[in-house]
């Protein structure tokens, strides 16, 4: 009964705190705010806990498989909102959805519990088990983690099939975002350049090759794992002749740079334009299907050419010469504040595309799954290994829990839940690198420790092990502490002047 009480009150506390956030939000005008931060918690919160539980399952099945007493299954850490035992396990759920731990018998870890440690091994204790077994329960967790990666990113290629458009239907080339105006958080006017320009494409381009190996899809050029090779670059053709363009070393920067935009190119294609209602290219009389010839005096074929003619022209009034039907027409337009002509590509150009829609069976779909899974997991490598090599800012690289639960917000208003399922599943694999690297107190640390004693045929102290472990428990509280410190700097303290 006590128990039950003391739940009902922590659960009173968190509704309590939700209702408070949602009665300032409605009386100070900021209600839709309020339901973006707990949306994005709530998203977030339930990534965490698929993704943990998936993990900890690992560990749990593995122990049981083999023997081993499993006194605590958590997913969150104290304090317990709920739990329940069975089987000789208390499963519980924590208040802080951060993680997860499952206690198995005869295992030093969190608890650091020396005093069982002390005593003659029971047969049901980790410690009595042979190595092999006792690696196999560490590396359970990772390999759950890699399997639920797999399974969401097959499943969806499953559900949906790829879609992909062949690099020789670019007949005009790309189509590369030099400037585009925009504002940061604070509200302040900011130029955004695309990643592709910093790399070196220009529009018009025709793709040639990565690294001298011709693509047959414009997807495989978009991958952004061809970025981080070493020594990375691309071949085009350019105004007839061929150029190569050599990827800079601090493109890893750019992904988490605010002032540039995450594309590298999109196909380009005649300046045949849709208008919108309402827009400065209405107001002067253009219509949809009309093709732009020049614009300011400036001789416009391409649809991009209105990308690098229009940005820096504010509230000017210029003038644009269009092709409609047989007939050339001189409009007047006044522009905006925004530059822009308020105008899209024509969609006829892109219906006209001859796409290539794979479709693959049940178990088929499982080869595009790994694909995607463990190129997210070589991307996550490569960005590690430049971060160990000071090429990359640590503190723009690795996101914490505000950035993760804004990605997730992000991504399903931008996807839907598709977005979400892909994201979680890229998660996943991030989790696996994470917990498999040989730091003390996760998954790979415990490895190398058992390792170690498989090399010189003994158990290491209990004093030594309950000291790494110590170690590294203060190693990932100290990375914890800053990255969740220089997640709120970024996101939330970093204030407007």
């Amino acid at each position: 009964m006590e128990n039950k009480n003391r739940y009902l009150i922590r659960l009173a506390v968190i509704a309590g705190i939700i209702a408070s956030a949602f009665a300032w939000g409605f009386f100070a005008g900021k209600i839709e705010t309020v339901q973006q931060i707990f949306g994005a918690i709530g998203l977030v919160m339930l990534g965490i806990m698929v993704l943990v539980t998936i993990h900890e399952l690992g560990h749990f099945l593995a122990a049981k498989a083999f023997g081993m007493r499993v006194e605590t299954f958590s997913i969150g850490f104290p304090p317990t909102l709920f739990s329940f035992k069975r089987g000789g396990t208390d499963y519980e759920i924590g208040a802080t959805p951060l993680g997860g731990y499952v206690k198995i018998s005869g295992m030093i870890d969190e608890s650091l519990d020396s005093e069982t440690m002390s005593k003659p091994p029971e047969p049901w204790e980790f410690r009595s088990k042979p190595i092999w077994q006792r690696i196999i329960v560490m590396v359970a967790g990772v390999f759950m983690n890699v399997v639920l990666g797999i399974l969401i990113f097959s499943m969806v290629a499953f559900a949906r099939g790829e879609q992909r458009t062949p690099v020789s239907e670019a007949k005009y080339g790309i189509q590369v975002i030099k400037s585009i105006p925009g504002v940061d958080k604070c509200g302040a006017p900011l130029e955004k350049t695309s990643l592709g320009y910093l790399v070196g494409f220009r529009s018009g381009d025709k793709l040639l090759s990565y690294m001298g190996t011709p693509m047959t899809y414009l997807e495989e050029y978009l991958d952004p794992g061809k970025l981080l090779a070493d020594n990375a670059y691309f071949e085009v053709a350019r105004n007839g002749e061929k150029v190569k363009l050599e990827v800079p070393q601090s493109v890893l920067k750019s992904f988490s740079n605010d002032t540039v935009v995450r594309s590298l190119f999109s196909l380009n294609q005649p300046a045949i334009v849709n208008v919108r209602e309402k827009s400065a290219g209405a107001n002067a009389g253009l219509k949809s299907g009309d093709e732009i010839l020049s614009i300011a005096g400036h001789p416009v074929s391409l649809y991009s050419d209105l990308l690098d003619i229009l940005p820096g022209r504010a509230n000017q009034q210029i003038g644009i010469a269009v092709l409609r039907g047989s007939d050339t027409l001189d409009l007047t337009v006044q522009l905006d504040s925004t530059s822009k002509l308020g105008v899209e590509p024509d969609t006829t150009f892109m219906s006209g595309i001859k796409f290539e829609t794979i479709n693959y069976g049940f178990f088929e779909s499982f080869k595009p799954g790994f694909k995607e899974a463990f190129g997210i997991l070589s991307l996550n490598v490569k960005g590690f290994e430049r971060i160990a090599q000071g090429r990359a800012d640590a503190s723009k690289s690795v996101m914490g829990p505000v950035a993760i639960a804004k990605q997730f917000w992000e991504t399903y208003q931008r996807v839907g839940w598709v977005g979400v399922l892909l994201l979680t599943a890229s998660l996943s694999m991030i989790l696996a690198f994470v917990n498999i690297l040989p730091i003390p107190a996760l998954d790979g640390g415990h490895v190398i420790v058992l390792l170690i004693e498989a090399v010189i045929r003994r158990e290491l102290s209990v004093k030594v092990r309950i000291i790494i472990q110590q170690i590294g428990m203060v190693l990932l509280l100290g990375l914890m502490v800053l990255v969740i410190f220089n997640d709120f700097l970024t996101h939330i303290f970093n204030t407007c002047p």
